[in-house]
């Protein structure tokens, strides 16, 4: 049994629900790393399947990993953002249930951060793998878009950029993906952030204030397995299952539409971080730039209309469109 004698260099979050037929693999993967001196927190959202099990065996086996469990079901947001309070580490990682860390994760990762004291997180190459672990084939027309590929969010000049406002445009503009969220950040920087708002697609508002307050590097190695499958969050067809996701038993405010409280959150974002006043003006220009997406609007206002989510407005246009091409649900993980 593993002893911890002093606050580790690493902490790890798994925030889970009802996650019992991946968290196995998931906790391995993370015991299974080169770098032993981290410390695992799995928060449970109040889990109605094994997951208790599960985690308090492990717990029981290494006395690195501290499980808590909610009471009551508080939503997505809250359990990531309780993740980062409880923890000890001078770098901090989100960990998902279902995805899996390859074994040189986080010695590679911990020693970027160590050498480059100007790079505020960092992240690797990323593959997806599907429920039973096997990967997605980029040549497989019906994993397109899921498959192998580099998950930095945004070109690697804008994320190594000097200007914080080039950085924070290339989150906004960048992939909707966000694998770069279970990157490993430094926790001292992640704190003076707002960490998740309370709305779906959060991950891209905290990315984007962290790029506004340092560098992003990605490692050109694949050391990451982002799993898709037909449980995970970014399948939700429906704005009130995405809402549940997030929020839990909570209800909504005056701002239940996310789109609105995304703006709102980045806005926030730049309004939080100490800048020069060029460097808010040119983040709040590439805000503007972020709205005037055109091509967006038409599943924006679907989901207004219809209740459905964005993906959920894709693929009803798909179905329509041809009911012969099915394409594999695409999904944020989360």
């Amino acid at each position: 049994m593993t002893q911890l004698n002093s606050p580790p260099r690493v902490s790890i979050g798994i925030p889970v629900y009802n996650g019992s037929q991946f968290l196995p693999d998931a906790l391995e993967a993370l015991l299974a790393q080169t770098f032993t001196d981290f410390e695992i927190l799995i928060s449970d959202n109040a889990s109605t399947d094994d997951t208790e099990a599960i985690s308090r065996r492990y717990a029981a086996q290494d006395q690195r990993i501290r499980y808590e469990r909610l009471a009551i079901n508080e939503g997505a947001v809250n359990n990531f953002n309780r993740l980062v309070a409880l923890s000890q580490g001078e770098y901090f990682k989100w960990a998902a249930a279902d995805d899996v860390c390859l074994p040189q994760f986080l010695e590679t990762l911990v020693t970027v951060l160590d050498q480059r004291p100007d790079i505020a997180w960092c992240h690797c190459c990323t593959v997806k793998i599907d429920g039973a672990g096997r990967r997605l084939d980029a040549n497989d027309p019906a994993s397109e878009g899921l498959a192998d590929t580099t998950q930095a969010g945004m070109p690697r000049m804008d994320h190594a950029a000097e200007s914080p406002a080039q950085r924070f445009r290339g989150v906004l503009l960048g992939t909707s993906w966000c694998a770069d969220s279970y990157g490993l950040f430094r926790r001292e920087i992640l704190t003076q952030t707002a960490l998740f708002p309370q709305c779906y697609g959060a991950e891209k508002v905290m990315l984007g204030e962290m790029a506004l307050r340092g560098k992003y590097f990605e490692v050109p190695k694949i050391l990451f397995l982002q799993r898709v499958h037909g449980q995970a969050s970014g399948n939700f067809e429906t704005s009130q299952k995405q809402r549940k996701y997030v929020l839990g038993n909570k209800r909504v405010g005056w701002a239940s539409f996310d789109r609105l409280r995304l703006l709102i959150a980045h806005c926030r974002s730049v309004r939080r971080t100490p800048l020069t006043w060029q460097q808010r003006v040119w983040s709040y220009l590439y805000i503007m730039q972020y709205v005037c997406q055109f091509r967006k609007w038409r599943y924006t206002i679907s989901t207004l209309l219809t209740g459905r989510s964005m993906k959920g407005a894709r693929v009803g246009k798909a179905e329509v469109q041809s009911k012969e091409h099915q394409t594999l649900p695409q999904s944020e993980n989360r």
